[in-house]
């Protein structure tokens, strides 16, 4: 699909497809390709007078195939995590081309950051490439914000989850700690939020790397207008957001190995009841063990009380570990 923007005298209008005319006295600032096709990528070339890149040559990570000019137009391309409400997040490349008077973005996800802006586009009454662009990278700098904000709510929600008021249990107090269930559940949320959130600031370095490439009026011959200036702004929000994203990385790993000493104390507790069972069964058995040996002469064994007092031993055997692992506050 490609959306055509110009402008007017009576403001800003959009074409969408190839098939609505243009109007051909207005001039065309912003030419949108969300998965184009042949035709429409032909279009562009020639109103250019440039070769769009492909979906295969924007997915290369190498920094100058991602950041150079040709034939007198910045190519620059980013990648962004997209669709973060889904089961199934993922990493969208988004190429923006700066050529005279016109800018040409090319994408192969929708993104909910150019429909908020192109919407607040369609109300204004005049503006040029270069106001389209930093509104561009504005609007995805506060989605990306938006999403990271998101994440740091995950993460406090699962902080309460694993930290909150823990109840001791040495005195018969009820317990309210999580089990290790519980445990195993917020282990795979916090891995499934660590990755995104690792994408994120992989995203961020690329949109930072993008942004002083544009602003760099060295890093083509022939730009525009210096664009240095007004995307200082920008280039600050996302240094904030990647340090910020660096914080919740650390809360992160900081959470994984708590979750990972709550996991092991679960099962210490598990291994000491058997400790603990083993040793109060330990010392009946050995009284039963020895007035169960078939030997013709053994004491008690003619007495009325011999069998009474055999339980007696081993009753009492039982009960001393028990009282001594009480004062001792082993249970």
């Amino acid at each position: 699909m490609i959306r055509i923007y110009t402008q007017s005298e009576q403001g800003i209008t959009r074409t969408v497809g190839l098939d609505e005319p243009v109007n051909r006295e207005a001039a065309i600032f912003w030419i949108d390709l969300l998965t184009p096709d042949a035709q429409e990528l032909d279009f562009a070339e020639k109103l250019c007078g440039v070769e769009m890149p492909t979906k295969d040559e924007m997915r290369e990570i190498e920094a100058t195939s991602r950041l150079y000019c040709e034939d007198g137009a910045r190519f620059m391309t980013t990648t962004l995590l997209s669709r973060v409400e889904t089961d199934e997040p993922t990493i969208a490349e988004i190429t923006f081309i700066l050529k005279g008077s016109v800018l040409v973005t090319i994408r192969h996800t929708d993104s909910y950051s150019f429909r908020v802006f192109s919407h607040a586009l369609l109300r204004m009454q005049e503006t040029n490439r270069d106001l389209v662009f930093i509104g561009l990278l504005e609007t995805l700098v506060d989605r990306q914000a938006d999403v990271l904000e998101r994440f740091g709510t995950v993460l406090d929600a699962l902080s309460k989850k694993v930290f909150g008021k823990r109840h001791a249990t040495r005195r018969g107090e009820k317990r309210d700690d999580p089990d290790t269930d519980d445990l195993r559940d917020v282990l795979e949320e916090l891995g499934r939020v660590g990755d995104l959130i690792t994408r994120q600031r992989d995203a961020l370095v690329n949109l930072l790397r993008m942004i002083t490439f544009a602003g760099n009026e060295e890093s083509c011959i022939g730009a525009h207008e210096s664009l240095y200036v007004p995307l200082r702004p920008v280039s600050r929000d996302v240094n904030s957001l990647a340090e910020y994203a660096s914080f919740l990385s650390n809360k992160i790993n900081f959470m994984l190995d708590a979750v990972l000493g709550l996991i092991n104390i679960e099962q210490n507790d598990i291994v000491k009841v058997f400790t603990i069972t083993s040793i109060v069964f330990l010392p009946p058995t050995l009284v039963a063990s020895i007035f169960g040996m078939n030997y013709k002469y053994m004491p008690f064994l003619d007495t009325v009380w011999g069998f009474w007092l055999s339980l007696a031993l081993m009753v009492s055997s039982a009960v001393l570990p028990l009282v001594i692992f009480r004062i001792k506050r082993y249970i």
